[in-house]
C-alpha cells in the first residue's frame, strides 16, 4: 500500500537540482519537509536524504521522520499540505522550505 511519509530537516541549499522548482537562493539554509511517496510505514532515511540531494539540498542535519494522517489534510491547521500530498503520490516526492527571517540571521520564520 502507498503511503505518504514527512520528513523534516535542516539543510542548505547547494543550487543544482534534477527538478525544476521554485527553490531557494544557493547557500541558504532553511528548515524543509520532505513529503515521500513509500510503501512501508517505517523511515526510509537514505532514499529521504537521496531525495534530499536531488532537490539541491545537502549539508541535512536533524532528520525525523513521521507519517502523514491523512485526515489531519482536513484540518484548517494542515489543509495547506494537500498540495503537497498530492504532488508526493503522483511524483513520487514533494518539498517545502520554510523562509529565513533574513540573509543575516538564518533563523527560521
Amino acid at each position: 500500500m502507498t503511503r505518504i511519509a514527512i520528513y523534516g530537516f535542516s539543510g542548505r541549499y547547494s543550487g543544482p537540482s534534477e527538478y525544476d522548482w521554485e527553490h531557494p537562493q544557493v547557500g541558504a539554509v532553511h528548515k524543509c519537509m520532505l513529503f515521500l511517496r513509500q510503501h512501508s510505514d517505517t523511515s526510509e532515511h537514505d532514499l529521504a536524504l537521496s531525495e534530499c540531494q536531488k532537490f539541491g539540498f545537502c549539508d541535512v542535519e536533524n532528520m525525523r521522520f513521521g507519517m502523514l494522517r491523512i485526515d489531519a489534510l482536513n484540518t484548517d491547521l494542515y489543509r495547506g499540505f494537500a498540495g503537497f500530498y498530492e504532488e508526493a503520490l503522483r511524483s513520487g516526492s514533494a518539498l517545502v522550505y520554510y523562509p529565513n527571517k533574513g540573509p543575516e540571521d538564518g533563523a527560521a520564520a
